[in-house]
């Protein structure tokens, strides 16, 4: 072809579409936004791996602030923070108590009044205690600092009672517990002291003091997904590229930057072979070395100064193809899938791990499952063996189900199973829903732990597992054996689907200071209710229990793993019995229900805290004449096993490479494919026809 036959092509993406689709770190933007910004607010804390009451010390984790006694923590900062600072703790009061707490930051003196008059609005600090002078619920408290009172390097602060009363006691994450909440090495900080008699001393663990600063983070980036320059679909002519140029819109406040890189290949696999290294790209600046029509660009948001940060609000592509050979053949019919990433590194559990085989064979599961006509129903069924099957001395770690759960046999040889006197089974929440997610597991059906909670409320456990059936990831409740599904397509709805229910009738940003749970009507809040509750063959109903649990979806959580049988730690030291406090957790924020300060990570991109799972698309670039089609694979699918094809209707279904060519014949052609993974589950189908 010849050398006019170039034509330009430009394509225009969207701070909103850049979000919804890169993989993103440290970034943030919410939905009236004009840009993406990088996240505002940090965590400076070394107590999270132990924070928790644990199951095997025999020590209670909190301590009385009584007397004469004091406690120091340092916490080092690596540069000067900008802007407003907290000091947040998970602490208990007494009900009816008069102390004042005295927290005293590099000399500068802080006092919080009991919380009747320091926060009058956010009474879960002391309604849930039973009497007057009994503990309340653990809780997160945050104490706003005099601004300049923080600086780099060293900061110490020192908690006691001002007046000597007693009526706060502070939590102390006991060392002997951090090898249960982070990886190796086991580093033990050594920060926290106690003062008793006029001298300190090294305390037994650290205590759960945190600083929470309000600046930008100092760095953050977006990956774009593979684009092709040729502007075209999921099935192609073949193009040649010259001329690959990026163009961005991005405020750059003084002190900040945004470099950009790009890089290039001859297939929509980045992982392939002939993608180049990534290179420096200039905004404006024709882009040199280019090894095919796909491309990937990523740009960091960087700042000194935690005040600013730039703000990215489009990305241009413009390239200049020139089709190479015949028009594709033509489409008559497509279905494909669209594969959500999410920017986290979730490590997969594998299927076949001995410790999942062993449930599955000792508690007969696949008896349980024995006839169901739909993967979803063997979930059900999992669901309800998990909410009846009896469970024994229960730890909160680590997760081993084969220890806590009770295996026993009538006379008839026939497993027992409980039976309750209510609509909720015995044990904590966390325990079943675990047993469900290693019943699942072990079937191959991708499932996790997810909690959730609101101010005033202590929470609940739950498990979350992707349906093959519906292709997406639903929230199921082992504790009383049932779901939550939309009435008017009868399809099951994940946490974050009921949160926008909820989220949706919150007449105010939801705030630790004054908790919608103490200002709005909470009859109301439940009453015709656009989603409903999958009941079950149950001699009780479980609607009020429901109901209860819906006004918690305020804030939830996830452990960002699912290999929590095959490796044991990091986990959360406990959850539930006290507050959240392990910063391993990924958790949901969004306008309404804005970020836990004392938490480091947040996102309200569906990718990240829904990828997809098991499902198989295809891009087909057509050859020279147009007689066959260049496919190639990709899909997310935990302990992937092969794909598999069938090429024509008849063809069985066989194994095939991630890319192949479709070599095509006159009339219409069809093409399936799918994945199959370890427990031999197979995907949905994507499928395309085309008429040559």
């Amino acid at each position: 072809m010849a050398e006019e036959d170039y034509r330009p092509i430009q394509t225009l993406f969207t701070a909103q579409e850049i979000y919804r689709t890169a993989d993103v770190a440290d970034l943030w933007m919410e939905k009236n936004d004009s840009g993406i910004r990088l996240f505002r607010g940090s965590v400076v804390e070394n107590d999270n791996p132990g924070a928790g009451r644990s199951d095997d010390l025999d020590v209670d984790p909190f301590l009385e602030i009584s007397g004469g006694l004091a406690l120091k923590k340092s916490l080092t900062l690596r540069q000067n923070p900008a802007g407003p600072a907290q000091v947040a703790f998970i602490a208990r009061e007494r009900r009816g108590h008069s102390a004042t707490l005295r927290i005293n930051v590099n000399g500068r003196e802080v006092l919080r009044s009991p919380s009747p008059l320091a926060t009058p609005d956010a009474r879960q600090y002391w309604e849930l205690a039973p009497d007057e002078g009994a503990w309340s619920w653990s809780r997160w408290y945050y104490v706003e600092l005099p601004d300049g009172c923080l600086r780099q390097g060293e900061n110490q602060l020192v908690f006691d009672v001002a007046d000597g009363g007693v009526g706060w006691s502070l939590m102390v994450a006991d060392y002997r517990d951090f090898v249960k909440g982070m990886a190796d090495p086991v580093v033990l900080p050594a920060s926290s002291h106690a003062r008793r008699n006029g001298e300190w001393a090294s305390e037994r663990g650290e205590y759960v003091i945190r600083l929470v600063l309000d600046g930008y983070r100092e760095s953050g980036y977006a990956v774009s997904p593979v684009i092709d320059a040729a502007g075209e679909g999921e099935v192609k002519r073949g193009h040649a590229i010259r001329g690959l140029r990026l163009d961005w819109d991005v405020e750059l406040p003084a002190g900040t930057v945004a470099p950009c890189d790009v890089r290039t290949g001859p297939d929509p696999l980045v992982n392939g072979p002939g993608w180049s290294d990534w290179q420096s790209c200039e905004h404006g600046t024709t882009v040199t070395r280019i090894s095919g029509r796909y491309l990937q660009w990523r740009m960091r948001l960087q700042t000194s100064d935690p005040s600013r940060t730039p703000v990215l609000k489009s990305m241009h592509v413009l390239a200049e193809a020139r089709p190479d050979g015949d028009a594709p053949p033509r489409v008559v019919s497509a279905e494909n899938a669209s594969i959500r990433r999410s920017s986290y590194w979730i490590a997969d559990e594998d299927y076949r791990h001995v410790n999942l085989r062993e449930l599955r064979e000792r508690f007969e599961l696949d008896a349980v499952v024995a006839g169901a006509q739909t993967e979803f129903e063997a979930i059900e069924r999992l669901m309800a063996w998990a909410y009846a099957v009896p469970l024994g001395a229960c730890l909160h770690f680590p997760w081993d189900v084969l220890e806590w759960l009770i295996l026993d046999r009538d006379p008839s040889g026939a497993i027992v199973m409980n039976r309750y006197p209510e609509r909720r089974r015995d044990k904590m929440c966390l325990y079943p829903n675990v047993a469900l997610v290693a019943a699942c597991l072990s079937f191959g059906f991708p499932a996790r732990h997810v909690n959730f909670h609101s101010e005033g409320m202590t929470g609940h456990e739950i498990a979350e597992v992707w349906s093959n059936d519906y292709g997406k990831w639903v929230h199921l409740d082992a504790t009383r054996d049932f779901f939550w599904y939309d009435p008017k397509t009868r399809v099951p709805l994940n946490t974050l689907e009921v949160h926008e229910v909820l989220k949706d009738r919150l007449e105010e940003v939801e705030r630790w200071d004054r908790p919608y749970l103490f200002r709005q009507d909470l009859e109301s809040l439940v009453q015709d209710l656009p989603i409903a509750i999958r009941e079950g063959g149950h001699e009780f109903s479980t609607t009020e229990g429901a109901h209860f649990l819906f006004r918690s979806f305020c804030h939830f959580r996830m452990i960002p793993r699912s290999n929590v049988f095959s490796r044991p730690r990091p986990l959360p030291v406990s959850q539930g019995t006290e507050v959240w406090a392990w910063d391993g957790y990924l958790n949901w924020a969004d306008d309404k229900v804005p970020p836990l300060p004392h938490f480091t990570r947040h996102t309200n991109r569906r990718s990240d805290f829904y990828p997809s799972m098991n499902q198989t698309r295809y891009t087909a670039v057509g050859n020279e004449d147009g007689t066959a089609l260049r496919v190639n694979l990709e899909t997310q699918t935990p302990c992937f096993s092969s794909y598999l094809s069938s090429l024509d209707f008849g063809e069985k279904w066989k194994p095939c490479p991630e890319a192949f060519d479709w070599h095509l014949h006159r009339g219409l052609n069809t093409m399936r494919v799918r994945s199959v993974n370890s427990a031999g589950v197979k995907g949905p189908v994507s499928s395309l026809t085309v008429a040559l």
